[in-house]
């Protein structure tokens, strides 16, 4: 039975179709082909957010996604959003509307064809690239979402079809308490209240540090645990020894608890407090360590925080 950070049960609506995998990041989640993976994410004015998707030669998928507010004209974004496509679609052999698609949504597909040298580079054809441009405007104004996808004369998926997959599985997770957040190797769910702030993402090793009112809940996972698991190793010893030498956390010393998992005490120079913990006026933390031997993964985790009633945002 997977944890409650890891358990997806009930989460999405549909499943993922085959030759896809799953994009879920800021509360909303679509699939797409399984070799497109995470660029680009960056935070927008007014709550908006920027995803942009690749594969192993070049960007293949660029969305934009806001929220409704008081001040906030969705039919109006969608319409600066279709203005600012056209420059990108003026010079389009053919355009087609994309049909078979969930309410709320619309997609054009662009075709372009120029000529360009054939795999002997000794003489010209003519070839074809496409682009599909998609918006979603919730049918309660609740959310509008942009998509522009990229296909290129060697890619071989089908445009229409990709955008259809991508509209039919799109699902909006305002409603639901913990958000899900997957990509790369790693598939989660936090409380909706924690809100991201710092990434590290490197080859091994996924860092993301979210925040609520002061609170700090630091996550890590860690591929290839049998790397740090070996010689006898514990999760828990080796979770001490890379938190201890982590330098993110000076107030505080961590060390194994005894049963598997990981505690702290208060480091001797900052009796009363490291200045970061006055600053945030949070003395109190609670680890978190697992071994998922089905993923081969280490996940420790870190939550900062006030009083004994915070801890009900702990997964």
């Amino acid at each position: 039975m997977a944890d409650a950070l890891h358990d997806m049960t009930n989460c999405y609506d549909k499943p993922v179709p085959d030759g896809a995998r799953r994009i879920a990041w800021q509360g909303v989640s679509f699939c797409v082909p399984s070799n497109w993976e995470m660029a680009v994410y960056k935070s927008l004015r007014h709550g908006g957010t920027r995803v942009e998707l690749e594969d192993e030669y070049a960007v293949r998928l660029e969305s934009e996604w806001i929220r409704a507010g008081r001040r906030l004209k969705l039919k109006r974004i969608m319409k600066r959003y279709e203005t600012a496509s056209k420059p990108l679609t003026l010079k389009s052999e053919e355009r087609n509307d994309v049909k078979e698609l969930p309410e709320g949504w619309h997609a054009t597909h662009f075709i372009f064809k120029e000529s360009g040298a054939d795999q002997s580079g000794e003489k010209l054809e003519v070839v074809q690239h496409d682009l599909v441009t998609a918006f979603y405007l919730c049918p309660k104004s609740s959310i509008f979402c942009f998509f522009l996808l990229h296909f290129m004369p060697e890619d071989t998926e089908d445009p229409v079809s990709i955008v259809q997959q991508l509209a039919a599985t799109f699902q909006d997770h305002a409603a639901q308490s913990r958000a899900p957040w997957e990509l790369f190797d790693i598939a989660f769910r936090l409380p909706r209240e924690l809100r991201l702030e710092q990434t590290q993402f490197d080859i091994g090793v996924k860092r993301m540090v979210y925040f609520w009112r002061s609170r700090c809940y630091s996550l890590w996972h860690f591929s290839c645990a049998e790397m740090f698991l070996k010689d006898g190793v514990t999760a828990d010893v080796w979770a001490t020894g890379y938190l201890n030498a982590n330098g993110g956390f000076p107030g505080a010393r961590f060390e194994p608890d005894g049963d598997g998992g990981v505690t702290w005490r208060r480091r001797k120079p900052f009796i009363f407090g490291h200045r970061t913990e006055i600053a945030a006026w949070c003395f109190q933390y609670k680890i978190g360590v697992q071994h998922i031997e089905e993923t081969g993964q280490l996940v420790v985790w870190v939550y900062q925080y006030r009083r004994l009633d915070d801890l009900r945002l702990v997964p």
